[in-house]
């Protein structure tokens, strides 16, 4: 069976792209659009019933388009309790939803390319976002909306079988600063023992900082507080899962935020060949937005994993500091020929920036056309639970447990980041694996 979609000629390429990734490839269906003159959205199969909706952000007029004259109006309407993004009233006065211009304006970010909002970091905030403002941010919305939208389709046309997926969980790991001695000065280091005596209180964490120093000659990276990659490798292995570990690659320019290790190190080396050699993902980690940075600093990651052997058939990685500006960081990243990008989270709060928990084809805003990149939308870092929410470790514990009920309901993925240089000692390794149980288990 075959979905027929007629709506107004306005925004063709946007409407295409919103169409293939909820009817095509989340739900699985076939569908074919026909442009007509009307002012909302019919969907007929067979000659038999339909399902309309409202026809509101791609209503938008051409001049205020990507203005904020195109945001929705707030406070948003609400509809069985559920926000309604961009909606309209039915015969009754009830709101319904534009559920295709609603998940087009959450899947693209469109709010990030007009709100100009930015955090120190160059990053939009999010309290500045939509779903934080209207308390939805621990929500999937887009994927409430595709279930709503599947029932309306179901219950006309109950032969319409739906695409379905299994919920999983994915550990991924930015690899900043590997060891805690490598490109460390003396005064650096002074530093940091301060901060595991001072505010750490963990005087046993200041003492192997020490000695790893002391060992760094004679090959004491083993005992270092920050080489904990087989600790996690051990972890996702025992939960049948694999990690996905993102390198970056030092610059060299001057004023560049080089990380503090290089890709010809030889330790750097054999990490890497013992994280594709058992298993996981080996990826990239990028510090810099400038498009031909960024391409060079790939293909640098790329050609170290390719000396000592990885192959992989896909390639992706995430933004350090979660720096990303739309539409360009996703268009630079297809460039440099890319899979996918893990980026998409907000620093400040846990929960669904991109209103889904599934993978999604993205869209440049400005150029009007679907790429091949796709983003794998995260939801959970260890900093943002414990840094800048200030969350106790049995706090933090229970939001990511809410997090991951949510994703387990709509069978989608439970994607967390955690650093290496995270877990410092016992009772951070505890913390972490009985987080990693109980997102796998839901127990």
């Amino acid at each position: 069976m075959t979905l027929v979609v007629e709506a107004p000629g306005a925004y063709e390429p946007e409407r295409r792209y919103v169409l293939e990734v909820v009817l095509g490839d989340w739900l699985g269906l076939d569908w074919r659009l026909e442009v007509t003159e009307r002012s909302n959205v019919r969907i007929t199969a067979d000659g038999d019933g339909d399902v309309v909706l409202p026809d509101v952000l791609f209503a938008t007029p051409p001049e205020a388009w990507l203005t904020p004259s195109c945001l929705p109006r707030r406070p948003l309407d609400r509809t069985a309790g559920v926000p309604v993004i961009y909606g309209a009233p039915d015969g009754g006065g009830q709101p319904v939803m534009d559920v295709l211009g609603s998940c087009f304006f959450m899947l693209t970010r469109l709010e990030e390319r007009v709100v100009a909002a930015r955090d120190a970091h160059g990053r939009f905030p999010a309290d500045a976002s939509v779903a934080h403002g209207e308390g939805f941010l621990d929500v999937p919305i887009v994927d409430v909306y595709v279930d709503l939208l599947w029932d309306a389709l179901s219950g006309c046309w109950p032969r319409l079988e739906r695409r379905r997926r299994e919920y999983r969980v994915a550990l991924t790991h930015d690899v900043d600063d590997p060891l805690a001695v490598l490109g460390r000065s003396r005064p650096e280091l002074a530093r940091q023992l301060g901060a595991d005596v001072l505010v750490r209180r963990d005087p046993a964490l200041a003492a192997r900082r020490i000695g790893s120093w002391l060992a760094r000659s004679r090959g004491g990276r083993r005992l270092d507080p920050y080489n904990t990659f087989d600790f996690l490798m051990d972890v996702s292995e025992r939960h049948g899962l694999a990690s996905a570990f993102y390198f970056m690659a030092a610059d060299g320019r001057a004023g560049a935020e080089d990380p503090p290790y290089t890709l010809d190190d030889p330790w750097i080396e054999a990490l890497i060949a013992r994280i594709h050699a058992r298993g996981h993902e080996v990826g990239f980690h990028a510090t810099d937005t400038d498009p031909e940075r960024t391409i060079g600093s790939f293909e640098r990651v790329r050609a170290a994993a390719g000396r000592v052997g990885v192959e992989q058939a896909t390639w992706g990685g995430r933004q350090h500091y979660l720096r990303w500006e739309n539409p360009s960081t996703w268009r630079t990243w297809e460039t440099a020929g890319l899979d996918y990008d893990a980026t998409l989270a907000y620093a400040d709060r846990i929960g669904f920036r991109t209103g889904t928990c599934h993978e999604f084809a993205v869209f440049d805003l400005d150029e009007r056309r679907a790429l091949r990149l796709r983003e794998r939308p995260f939801q959970i870092m260890d900093r943002t639970l414990l840094e800048y929410m200030g969350l106790t470790p049995d706090a933090a514990h229970a939001a990511v447990r809410e997090i991951a009920g949510e994703c387990r309901r709509h069978e989608g993925v439970l994607c967390i980041l955690w650093h290496n240089n995270a877990i410092l000692g016992a009772r951070q390794m505890r913390d972490y694996e009985r987080l990693v149980a109980m997102a796998v288990s839901g127990r």
